[in-house]
């Protein structure tokens, strides 16, 4: 019997065949990446990554090991990221924290229902969760808006994200957000925030459980 493929491992793979219609050599000087002959290389969320100049393939190093990297949203996010802006300087970060609702107009101005799920498994695990944190690269930030933890991400070594997070208590529900420099349009489109957002908890939460 024939194996059945899902529509995200086909979409995978037509991001790599995309991915090489693009100028990777414009692509590695706006983004000071290194490379040579066969690999552009780049951290994501702390995790070694490179990807194939031949094939357009993403491998991450994990526990000393290039594995091919087949999560439709890791390779999207790496790709939009690389590809999105068409300049040949990167863009620039505003360096001003907003929610998603601040830079596009589709009538999204929060990501509650997307997020509610993570909050609810990281209540009551505070510590565990900033260990996560760290493991992924993130620099515990001091407190904002009364949050009770707040943490930076570099996403890649161009593009940074944060995290707020506050536990639950008697009269209100845990509630954790994701805000983005006010430029993120420069960077990616509206879709792959939604990709980055859902690959970072699901990280964290994977993280948390080992």
């Amino acid at each position: 019997m024939a194996k059945t493929v899902s529509n995200y491992d086909l979409q995978v793979d037509v991001g790599k065949r995309i991915f090489l219609k693009y100028d990777q050599e414009q692509m590695i000087r706006k983004f000071w990446l290194e490379a040579d002959e066969e690999y552009i290389y780049l951290t994501y969320l702390n995790t070694p990554c490179r990807i194939g100049r031949r094939v357009g393939g993403i491998e991450e190093y994990i526990e000393g090991v290039w594995t091919e990297c087949r999560s439709y949203s890791t390779v999207m996010t790496i790709y939009d990221l690389l590809c999105c802006h068409k300049g040949e300087t990167a863009p620039s970060l505003f360096g001003q924290w907003c929610a998603v609702g601040t830079f596009v107009l589709t009538g999204v101005t929060h990501t509650d229902t997307f997020t509610k799920k993570y909050a609810q498994l990281f209540d009551d695990r505070l510590d565990e969760l900033k260990a996560a944190c760290e493991k992924l690269g993130g620099v515990l930030l001091e407190r904002m808006a009364g949050a009770d933890l707040t943490c930076k991400f570099q996403v890649v070594p161009f593009f940074p994200v944060l995290l707020q997070f506050w536990e639950g208590d008697n009269e209100f529900s845990p509630k954790l957000i994701l805000l983005w420099d006010r430029n993120t349009d420069r960077f990616m489109h509206f879709e792959t925030t939604f990709y980055l957002q859902g690959d970072l908890l699901e990280r964290l939460w994977n993280c948390m459980k080992e």
